[in-house]
């Protein structure tokens, strides 16, 4: 059988197929927990916004337009307006309370053990964070879509809905910062040029 296109999916999940879906959220979930890791200051919202995130996806199927030929940044977008509400309506230390359909199929194992990874490795970075905190939040928001989700310049200009040369600039400025300060920092068992190309 051949692998359908998001846009097959997403049509066929809008008509209530939840085969779709379920090929769909499999397709995706790893990005976009991956995307959610990084984001949210508490590691249990992690799964309530990977889940809100495919919840309003499903919601919205039959509105999507392939701007490319993944859905993935149409996805980082949902995302980021969730994580921005998010943050409007929880200051400080709140928890957000979402109740997630059951609509989506359940963790399997392995997909389980990639979020207890990236949680790990996220938890892991403090040299790389510092780094990161010397970007602005526009710089940072297209690096990270960039070097941790795997998008192109263009792509992430989608997510964040800026025109694709103001991504690669922002993405020019944001680089240079992170090395500069990785090129004066020591990671304890590895070298400052190692977790330059982390990134």
């Amino acid at each position: 059988m051949v692998d359908r296109s998001d846009a097959e999916l997403l049509v066929a999940a809008s008509a209530g197929s939840a085969e779709s879906f379920s090929a769909f959220f499999r397709r995706h979930v790893e990005p976009i927990t991956k995307y959610s890791v990084r984001r949210c200051a508490n590691p249990d919202d992690v799964a309530d916004l990977v889940g809100e995130t495919f919840l309003v996806a499903l919601q919205a199927a039959h509105r999507y337009r392939p701007e490319t030929d993944t859905a993935l940044p149409w996805l980082f977008g949902i995302a980021r307006r969730l994580l921005a509400k998010q943050r409007r309506k929880y200051v400080g230390n709140r928890r957000l309370e979402v109740k997630v359909s059951n609509a989506f199929p359940a963790f399997t194992q392995s997909e389980e053990d990639s979020v207890a990874s990236a949680i790990d490795a996220a938890r892991q970075a403090p040299v790389l964070e510092e780094a990161l905190s010397r970007l602005t939040r526009s710089e940072r928001e297209v690096l990270e879509l960039v070097a941790y989700d795997g998008l192109s310049p263009s792509e992430a200009a989608v997510t964040l809905d800026i025109t694709p040369n103001a991504a690669r600039l922002r993405l020019s400025r944001a680089r240079k910062t992170v090395r500069n300060h990785l090129d004066s920092t020591t990671v304890v068992g590895s070298t400052a040029e190692e977790a330059r190309y982390a990134l």
